[in-house]
Formats: C-alpha cells, sequence, structure tokens
C-alpha cells in the first residue's frame, strides 16, 4: 500500500535540532484522526475499491463492484468520482426484446439498466449519475441526471462506511471493542451511522426508518504505519437470512485527484426522466426482516 505522508523526511532530519516539531509529528502519526486531516489539502485526495458480497443459503455471491477516488479540500472531501458495476447479466433478470404493456417496457428498461456501470460525481452536495439504472430513462439529448439525494442506484450495494469523514472516523473508533497493532474493529448501529455520516445518509437514497435505525453493523479497520485507512470491511443482516460484506481498498493517499462536474447542457432534471413512476426503484437493500 503506497503512502505518502507530508514533512517525513524533514521531521526526520529536524528531529534533534528541533525537538518540539518532532514531537508534535509523533503526536500526529499515533492519531488516525489527525492523520486523516493532515490529508485535507485542495487537489489531493485517495483512491478507493469497493467489493460488495451477499451470504445466504447459496454462499457467498459478488453483487457489486466500485472503484473511484475522493477529493480533498482544506475542510475534508469536497468531491467524489465512483464508477459500480453490478454482477448482473440480462439473462438473470429474465429479460424479454419484447413488452405488451407500457409497464413491461419500464420494466424492461429499469433491468437494462441494472446491467450497466453507473457513474457518480458527487460535488459537495450535488450529485450527477450517469449510465445504470436512471442512464435508461434520460431523456435523448442529455447523458447525465441531478439528483442530489442519492449516491446512485449502486450506492446502498456498495460501502456504506466512509472512513475518509472525519466525524465517521471518530464514531467507528468511539466503538472499538477490539484494537490490536494497525486494526480496529466494532460494531455500531446504523442509527448513530447515520446521525454522523454524510456519506451514509446519500448512499441510502431513501429515510432510515426505525427498525433499520436499530441494526447493528460490524466493521474492521486496517491501518497503515501512516495511520492512513489501508482496508475497510463491513457486514451488516439484509434479509432474515442473508448478509451483505463490504470489503474496501484505499491507495494513493495524498495523490492528485480532480473531479469535476458535467457540462451542464448535458445534466438532465428529475422532472426530465422518461419515467411513468408506475415501477419502483430498488434504492436499498437494507432489510433486516
Amino acid at each position: 500500500m503506497k503512502r505518502h505522508i507530508a514533512g517525513l523526511a524533514c521531521a526526520a532530519m529536524t528531529v534533534l535540532s528541533v525537538p518540539a516539531l518532532a514531537s508534535t509529528a509523533t503526536a500526529q502519526a499515533s492519531d488516525p484522526i489527525s492523520a486523516l486531516r493532515s490529508q485535507f489539502k485542495t487537489g489531493l485526495g485517495v483512491k478507493t475499491v469497493d467489493t460488495t458480497k451477499v451470504r445466504g443459503i447459496a454462499g457467498n455471491a459478488v453483487v457489486a463492484k466500485r472503484t473511484g477516488v475522493f477529493q480533498f479540500g482544506t475542510s475534508g472531501i469536497r468531491a467524489s468520482d465512483h464508477t459500480a458495476q453490478l454482477r448482473i447479466k440480462p439473462s438473470d433478470l429474465g429479460l424479454s426484446e419484447e413488452s405488451t404493456t407500457d409497464e413491461d417496457s419500464q420494466l424492461t428498461k429499469l433491468f437494462t439498466g441494472m446491467t450497466k456501470p453507473e457513474r457518480v460525481v458527487r460535488i459537495k452536495n450535488a450529485t450527477y449519475i450517469s449510465g445504470g439504472m436512471f442512464g435508461e430513462f434520460l431523456p435523448a439529448d442529455k447523458t447525465w441526471l441531478r439528483f442530489d439525494t442519492t449516491a446512485g442506484a449502486t450506492g446502498s450495494l456498495s460501502q456504506l462506511v466512509n472512513v475518509a469523514e472525519p466525524s465517521t472516523l471518530k464514531a467507528l473508533l468511539a466503538h472499538t471493542t477490539v484494537k490490536r497493532a494497525g486494526t480496529y474493529a466494532g460494531k455500531i448501529t446504523l442509527g448513530e451511522l447515520h446521525k454522523v455520516s454524510p456519506w451514509f445518509r446519500v448512499s441510502l437514497g431513501t429515510p432510515l426508518d426505525r427498525k433499520n435505525a436499530k441494526v447493528s453493523l460490524s466493521w474492521k479497520l486496517y491501518l497503515g504505519a501512516d495511520k492512513l485507512a489501508k482496508r475497510l470491511t463491513t457486514s451488516y443482516p439484509a434479509g432474515s437470512k442473508d448478509a451483505v460484506t463490504v470489503d474496501t481498498s484505499y491507495t494513493g493517499w495524498g495523490s492528485k485527484v480532480t473531479v469535476a462536474a458535467p457540462p451542464a447542457d448535458q445534466v438532465a432534471k428529475l422532472s426530465e426522466l422518461e419515467f411513468d413512476g408506475k415501477v419502483e426503484p430498488p434504492f436499498t437493500v437494507l432489510n433486516p426482516g
């Protein structure tokens, strides 16, 4: 895992002549939250890869993979750009080339979109979605949809926990039940996560009801020598017998990252979607049963 620690060489060379600075560097290196905040510099960021599996009576099955980046500003995450692909084939959904009703046609388009990659760009509080399920309902002259209250149809099927958010990282560490060298583990309820994490709230795409708020999410965080996240695994129930596990890797902390909004003339509004509302798209897999 590649890591970039600003000022490490300088601190090592001046450890004898400037003991105060050396002491500060050591204190920051021992604190994961301070280490994270040290990365908050405009135009820098981190790369991520999520792999989502569902465990059930048929064993473990990979259902989604997402890759992307977080771009930082001086106060935290400024933007993100992720592309997710559900591991679904048209044949898995029983897609038919012919439809007899408008509702059948809507379902066909919905399912077809689920088999295609979905790209989600989020800049501050604005979300832009291209491809995937929503892409099937865009006007012919548009390639993006602005939908600020969701991280896309694949958001709830990817990593719900964002350890690049100081508030989320702090909440996880406060619920640590196992701590070893470079490894932390524990549990947190979805309700607690909902209170502290903007990323979690937008990833759900729908309100969190009382039943799901009580669901416990298990997590395990692996840190590098620089105290920055290199891997996070999370797991929570989905249905009475199934469980969702998401494994995320983090690379390239401190690398240059650029995330830009799509051209305005390519962006459609929700009101422009060619969707009659009779078929409700699945936004979340959370359902403890």
